[in-house]
């Protein structure tokens, strides 16, 4: 009792986060967007979303930190998203400011926001959940394989292992797939079980 996948399914969720366009305060920051003492403009485009949000328009304004702002505005001038989202510096101890995004709909402090039905918010108001928060134990297994394969072969994120390390996490990556593949040969026995 109590497994994986028991119980009533979760209906308070709309879907993925992955699935809407968000404004990233982290990428703006790393964008030279967030200055303070200055106002700041750019447009975001989404690649792979809905094409109603396909791009919009934000002019930050950090001229003055205590009444910070940042207005989204859609560039097509169709009229579909015209927003102001209010922006709390907080000082901090050593100097300098943290900004944070004030979210539309509850007030608390975030650092993204979420386009869904037109608005930006913050992922609990708009009841966004993460894609990996309902995976099952198939998927979780295939996706810890695919990381560890990833690992193993070095990319742009990893750097690929050498000597002794490379012998473990392959061997880890060996282990990853057997697991993988016995659950998904569990699964098609049940299914195969509950036909006939």
């Amino acid at each position: 009792m109590g497994g994986i996948n028991s119980g009533r399914r979760r209906s308070v969720y709309r879907g993925a986060v992955e699935q809407y366009p968000a404004i990233d305060l982290r990428v703006l920051k790393r964008a030279g967007l967030l200055r303070p003492g200055e106002c700041t403009y750019d447009t975001l485009r989404w690649r792979n979303q809905a094409p109603e949000a396909l791009s919009v328009r934000i002019f930050i304004n950090l001229s003055d930190t205590g009444d910070a702002s940042m207005r989204i505005i859609d560039p097509l001038g169709a009229g579909t998203i015209s927003q102001r989202v209010a922006i709390e510096c907080i000082p901090c101890p050593y100097g300098g400011v943290r900004c944070y995004l004030l979210c539309p709909i509850d007030g608390r402090r975030c650092e993204q926001l979420f386009l869904v039905d037109g608005m930006f918010a913050s992922r609990k108001a708009h009841r966004l959940a993460y894609a990996v928060q309902s995976d099952d134990e198939l998927s979780r297994a295939q996706r810890k394989a695919s990381k560890l394969q990833r690992q193993v072969e070095g990319d742009a994120r990893y750097a690929r292992p050498r000597g002794r390390n490379r012998w473990a996490m392959v061997q880890r990556l060996k282990a990853a797939k057997i697991d993988a593949r016995m659950i998904y040969r569990e699964r098609l026995r049940g299914l195969v079980n509950d036909i006939s």
